[in-house]
Order: C-alpha cells, then structure tokens, then sequence
C-alpha cells in the first residue's frame, strides 16, 4: 500500500488484507480467484455492523429433530438434535461491515478474535474517523 501524504498506518490485520490508516480504511483481498480493493476515506463511514452470519437451515434441522425426539419420546432422536446444533454453532461467521455514504460497503470475516478484540478495532475505526473529521473542518 502506497501511503497518501500525511498519511500513516494506525492498525494492519496479520494477513495485511485490512489497513487502517489516519485517512483511509482498505480492504484487499482475492476470492475465487478475483481479487478486489475496497477504499473508504474516513470521513465518508456512515455505519460499522457487528453480527454473527450462520445457516439457519441448521437450526431448523434442530428444532425439527427436537420435537420429532419429543413427539415419539425418543431418545435417540437428542443425538442428531445436538449434532446439528453443534454444526449450527460451530459454523456461525463473525462479520463486521463498514459501509460509506453512498457507495461500497467493506465487508469482512473476523477470524481468531474475542469480542473484546472486535470491541477494541471498531473503537480505533471511530476514533480515527473522529479524528480525521476534527482535522478537516479545522482546515
């Protein structure tokens, strides 16, 4: 990534894919073999999202073996019951969007990270975009 003048980088993630800088957020990365480049200035964020993405249809398959376990009192029927519960638990993604005015939004999966951790880059997401704000109307 070649810098902007003025410009440095606050936060990277540990494959580079994201870069948080004093003016910019970026997001560089290759899905299926097309790589895309998303650029948001810091003062054109309109909203971040937090929120877990999972497949609802497990949770489904779990409700319904839950009541077919309970309907014919079998017991048996509890093992795929918490199978699929587990697969609907162990497969939920968290996903953080950052969206601009207007225009693309910075979508991305957070791996390996506790909440905290997610709590602690959105907080340094804000306070680099109020500090940025607060250096252009000072202009």
């Amino acid at each position: 990534m070649t810098l902007l003048p003025n410009e440095a980088k606050i936060i990277t993630s540990d494959d580079e894919k994201i870069i948080l800088t004093n003016h910019r957020i970026q997001m560089t990365d290759s899905v299926w073999g097309q790589s895309f480049f998303i650029c948001i200035f810091l003062e054109d964020i309109s909203s971040i999202t937090i929120k877990y993405k999972s497949n609802i249809i497990f949770i489904i398959l779990t409700a319904i073996c839950a009541l077919g376990s309970a309907y014919y009192q079998a017991p048996m029927g509890l093992v795929p019951t918490l199978i699929f519960f587990a697969v609907f638990w162990f497969t939920r993604k968290h996903i953080i969007s950052i969206s601009s005015n207007g225009a693309a939004s910075l979508i991305f999966q957070v791996e390996g990270m506790d909440d905290k951790k997610i709590s602690d880059f959105v907080y340094e997401v804000l306070l680099a975009k109020q500090t940025r704000v607060n250096q252009l109307h000072k202009l």
